[in-house]
């Protein structure tokens, strides 16, 4: 995979069908000299332009140069998209939250709220922690 800045994109006429539609070709020159032809389901414009670095994939076939980009730091998949770290921290937790209070039930008669949520925030550490020693 090489990392280079866009230098110039160019919309072709070329357009073909392809799994998440139509896609729009366009020429692409990089600062590092490669040169060749990306798509986008845009016919407006792409997702990177020129002055952007980019991660890129260069592939020849019958077709030509094939560039394969997405903007540094970002995913192939998905179009690119990552969660802000504090979003998915708090998704994290209220997934742990979720399902302590599923596993531990309603709060018994003699309980209090305190102990419950304690004992449930405890469960919910266990969780994450047990889910990040799969990984």
């Amino acid at each position: 995979m090489g990392v280079s800045k866009i230098k110039t994109v160019t919309k072709t006429a070329n357009t073909w069908a392809g799994q998440s539609g139509t896609m729009y070709e366009y020429d692409v020159v990089l600062e590092d000299g490669t040169e060749g032809v990306a798509s986008s389901t845009s016919a407006e414009k792409t997702p990177y332009g020129e002055g952007d670095e980019v991660e890129y994939t260069k592939t020849e076939n019958k077709f030509g140069v094939k560039l394969r980009i997405k903007k540094a730091g970002g995913d192939f998949g998905g179009g690119g998209f990552k969660r802000n770290p504090e979003d998915q921290k708090k998704m994290e937790n209220s997934w742990a939250i979720q399902t302590a209070v599923q596993i531990m039930g309603a709060c018994s008669e003699g309980v209090s709220y305190t102990q419950y949520l304690t004992q449930c925030s405890d469960l919910a550490k266990t969780l994450l922690l047990q889910r990040d020693s799969l990984n």
